[in-house]
């Protein structure tokens, strides 16, 4: 029997085919749109498990796509985003931004080396309760299952002075990710304004007033209810300038900047495929985004 995990790359994989097809037609299309790709892990891990998701770009994979992604867009800060999409020129490149959820120390050890070659602005999300921890991340079943087999990198949260070096790299912003990355769906309102609230000043009191200012919601799909309208009015009310879900699109001027969509970047996109999602060729990722459950967009 096909790993739900094995099925799932090879829809993907399907769907970048028809995504590389569609890009001259995307192309046609852009105008005042952006694109804010999604990764979590970024390490060395060697293999595939066919029923549990490690959400992993290798690094290698990540220096093609962010080589792809300098040469057809311009990458910019997330926080420079609103600003830049209003006025764009007729045959601009189109707008990029990156986003790193979880924390893990693979960003500083593999990601971050990365950013810096290229200039690469992004912003990585961090659950404030689990800063520092030395075990695996107690919503991440794939390192709970193979953290014996790959370096610990691959697994572990950065601690407070690996988010120092991101900041001190100037290509960094950190973002909440929550403190104890809850479900939506499954708190009640104050439980959410209490997980709003708390990270950012976490963030803010260690890092300074600039950081803690986006929030990305764990797991984050509006229509799979992870992301009630009590969450989001915590979000505006906490003074967050954005907030970032998981729902599939482009961000234009119209976007809600509290529910701002992102694209995953995958472990399959070759650069062809990372530029056709760049330039908004996402119509067969809508199709396979409808086959996300509540079970499996965890």
């Amino acid at each position: 029997m096909i790993g739900r995990v094995t099925s799932k790359r090879i829809i993907k994989r399907a769907a970048g085919w028809a995504a590389r097809a569609a890009t001259p037609l995307a192309a046609r299309r852009l105008c005042a749109r952006a694109c804010i790709f999604v990764y979590h892990r970024t390490a060395e891990i060697g293999f595939v498990d066919g029923r549990v998701d490690d959400w992993n770009v290798a690094p290698d994979t990540l220096e093609r796509q962010i080589a792809a992604l300098a040469e057809c867009s311009e990458l910019v800060p997330l926080e420079e985003l609103a600003g830049r999409l209003h006025d764009r020129p007729p045959g601009a490149r189109p707008l990029v931004c990156l986003t790193f959820d979880d924390g893990y120390a693979s960003f500083l050890t593999r990601s971050l080396p990365i950013l810096k070659r290229f200039a690469a602005p992004a912003t990585i999300s961090i659950p404030t309760a689990f800063i520092g921890r030395r075990e695996p991340l107690p919503f991440d079943a794939w390192s709970r299952k193979h953290r014996h087999e790959v370096p610990p990198e691959a697994w572990r949260a950065m601690d407070w002075d690996d988010l120092e070096t991101c900041l001190a790299s100037g290509l960094v912003t950190v973002a909440s990710h929550s403190h104890t990355h809850p479900i939506g769906s499954e708190c009640s309102p104050a439980r959410l304004a209490d997980e709003v609230h708390r990270s950012g000043e976490i963030l803010r009191r260690r890092l300074g007033e600039e950081q803690g200012r986006v929030y990305v919601y764990p797991y984050g799909c509006t229509r799979l209810g992870f992301v009630p309208p009590p969450y989001v009015a915590a979000v505006r009310a906490a003074g967050y300038r954005q907030g970032l879900t998981t729902d599939l699109g482009l961000v234009t001027p119209e976007s809600d900047p509290h529910l701002l969509p992102r694209v995953e970047a995958h472990a399959l996109d070759v650069p062809a495929v990372i530029r056709a999602k760049a330039l908004g060729a996402l119509g067969s990722y809508y199709l396979v985004d409808q086959l996300r459950s509540p079970r499996r967009a965890r």
